[in-house]
């Protein structure tokens, strides 16, 4: 599957701006994190992980009252156009709902970043400036630290980017705010 491919059953199952919008930034995180965690980065390889961070939460319109659902229903759509160790990465981010267990440093990328980039969203949101360009890490890491800001991000999701991907959370988070960055024209932030 290409990445235009993606982008189509994305916006052909998910028709709100604000989830799109953090599918693009879950894509812009999982290239970055591709690129930290290969020495040699081939730009196929790239590409796939960017696509499931594009599609891993192209199926929440449908089933967000049935969490155990999420991903099977995606699995079902679109399954047989995607390779297999890109649709265990996606249904592997929702495993303690469907028993999907991450197994990869590609499967523990998505299922890390995608709370983070959430959590940079709200950050973003109440910064003085409202412009994710301004955000340092700094900011991010003071809002993390804070229990009941952005209460729905599970920090304890995010800080597995230390034991399984080696990556300390502080450089996690950074590596994850500039990819957003880089795509902050696109996000509208």
């Amino acid at each position: 599957m290409t990445r235009d491919e993606a982008y189509q059953i994305l916006h052909s199952l998910v028709k709100n701006e604000n989830l799109i919008k953090h599918h693009l930034a879950a894509e812009a995180a999982m290239k970055a994190l591709y690129k930290r965690l290969t020495p040699n980065p081939i730009p196929q390889e790239e590409e796939a992980w960017g696509i499931v961070g594009l599609l891993h939460d192209a199926d929440y319109e449908l089933c967000k009252n049935h969490p155990e659902r999420h991903t099977l229903i995606l699995e079902e759509k679109i399954g047989d156009k995607l390779d297999p160790k890109l649709m265990h990465a996606i249904k592997s981010h929702n495993w303690q709902n469907i028993g999907v267990v991450p197994k990869t440093k590609l499967d523990w990328s998505i299922y890390c970043c995608d709370e983070l980039t959430g959590l940079i969203i709200a950050a973003t949101l109440i910064h003085p400036e409202k412009k994710l360009g301004l955000l340092t890490v700094e900011f991010v890491m003071n809002r993390f630290n804070e229990p009941s800001f952005a209460k729905g991000a599970n920090r304890a999701q995010i800080m597995m980017c230390e034991k399984e991907l080696t990556i300390p959370l502080t450089e996690f988070v950074g590596i994850v705010l500039r990819a957003m960055q880089e795509i902050s024209t696109t996000l509208g932030l």
